[in-house]
């Protein structure tokens, strides 16, 4: 990486605060600030700042067509993670960015690894600003980005260095698994709707839609191939509760990202499709409708990261219940 986009993350690094850790696939905290709704209008007079890892960049006129069809609550502009220290102008901007926290659970430490929106306002205090975190996506990274978080409280060096050194890796190196143009659509939906309403979607949210989620019983249930790929090392094994569920004997179809991003962006033919969020030693299974781009079912499994056959299961199961 360049002294300049070096440099730029590192100015950046100094705005951050840590977040509230959100075990939800898609959080939004509009409600939290209904007791300072000035929060609120402040921010939908901003211009939102996406900002997207590297390589991305490749591919921005697929994510500008994504985030334009469900982001309509402030006008927005993706610019390069390198120039968001000079959009440091107190009311006028808010920000999406990619973070990393660690969180203790006894002996156990998760990685929480987010893409958060953020508004930064001036303080009462001189000459310091606060921030509001509005909304976070949990992301599933790779191994080596999840043990970085993990084990950054550990480093030597500042705070700050610390903090930039995770930033320039989720930045420049990082891998993500439930990312792309496609599940951005689906993920900005619900923070947009969710902070026009002013409500709050938070930790362990769990949820199906009793008229949409029984459609899969004819229709197709779309799969991205990575949940194949992280789930085929395992297909001998044994779910953690010992106990197997009735198949999904549903249609299901695997494809690439390319494919199901084409299909999720392509208004003129709805789909279903699943996303499997990994987070440490957790999991969180979603199943969203391109119709709208939201969620129509999701569940949460503490202390279960691994994606299951089970998992497919438990949404034949709610269906049967619900038909």
């Amino acid at each position: 990486m360049n002294m300049l986009k070096a440099k730029g993350i590192f100015l950046f690094s100094l705005l951050l605060l840590s977040v509230t850790i959100c075990k939800s696939q898609v959080s939004y905290f509009g409600g939290a600030l209904a007791a300072n709704s000035e929060k609120l209008e402040i921010f939908k007079k901003t211009t939102t700042l996406f900002t997207l890892p590297y390589e991305d960049y490749a591919d921005l006129q697929k994510f500008d067509e994504a985030i334009s069809k469900t982001w309509t609550i402030t006008p927005y502009k993706i610019i390069k993670p390198e120039e968001l220290a000079r959009y440091d102008t107190t009311a006028n901007y808010s920000f999406f960015y990619f973070d990393g926290y660690a969180e203790k659970l006894d002996s156990t430490t998760n990685a929480n690894v987010v893409y958060a929106l953020k508004l930064v306002t001036p303080s009462k205090k001189r000459k310091l600003k606060e921030e509001n975190l509005l909304a976070t996506v949990t992301i599933f990274p790779d191994q080596q980005t999840d043990l970085l978080v993990k084990t950054q409280d550990q480093q030597y060096g500042t705070k700050k260095s610390i903090k930039n050194n995770l930033l320039s890796h989720l930045y420049n190196k990082s891998s993500f698994l439930n990312w792309s143009p496609g599940f951005l659509t689906g993920y900005l939906k619900q923070i947009n709707d969710g902070l026009l309403a002013s409500e709050n979607c938070g930790i362990d949210f769990q949820f199906y839609n009793k008229i949409r989620l029984p459609e899969l019983a004819k229709e197709t249930l779309y799969v991205p191939e990575y949940i194949k790929q992280v789930f085929s090392s395992r297909l001998a094994l044994l779910p953690k509760s010992g106990i197997v569920l009735e198949p999904y004997n549903y249609k299901l179809k695997f494809v690439t990202y390319k494919t199901l991003d084409s299909l999720i962006l392509n208004q003129e033919t709805p789909i279903k499709y699943v996303v499997y969020t990994q987070r440490s030693n957790d999991k969180i299974i979603s199943v969203y409708d391109s119709k709208d781009h939201k969620i129509i079912y999701q569940r949460f499994y503490p202390q279960t990261p691994n994606f299951e056959m089970n998992d497919l299961s438990e949404i034949k199961k709610v269906i049967v219940g619900l038909k």
